[in-house]
């Protein structure tokens, strides 16, 4: 049997350089998956509230204070909505629920790279929600 070879004088510092070189990229990929799914959650959570506030809406009562209640576990949250008359089938209900997002790795990645003139990530999410009202 051969014994391994041992690297040179040359390739000791070889691989610490690749790990150096790898690893700010690991770390922005993970944090980027992590932004994105914090991004994701909230504006399902928005969405969800939206629905909330037309399903109560849709039935004549005050949409905003059912997609409040539904949006409060999103820190700034705004709601908007129109109404339904009681015991009219036509038109539709609109709510829409707004939040600020901070996107904790990618904002300041982007803006170092882009050299702070700004980011392309969205700064607000959005959930719409329309029903059609019940009457």
């Amino acid at each position: 049997m051969h014994a391994a070879k041992r690297p040179t004088r040359r390739e000791h510092g070889a691989s610490a350089v690749e790990f150096a070189l790898v690893l700010p990229l690991l770390v922005l990929l993970i944090g980027g998956m992590v932004d994105f799914g914090r991004a994701f959650y909230t504006e399902v959570t928005l969405t969800n509230a939206a629905r909330e506030g037309a399903r109560s809406a849709m039935y004549g009562n005050a949409p905003g204070d059912r997609a409040s209640q539904a949006a409060e576990t999103v820190p700034g949250a705004t709601v908007s909505t129109d109404t339904c008359a009681k015991g009219v089938n036509t038109g539709d209900v609109s709510v829409t629920v707004q939040a600020p997002f901070q996107w904790v790795i990618l904002g300041p990645a982007m803006n170092l790279i882009t050299l702070g003139s700004g980011s392309a990530l969205p700064t607000t999410l959005t959930g719409k929600a329309t029903m059609q009202c019940g009457g």
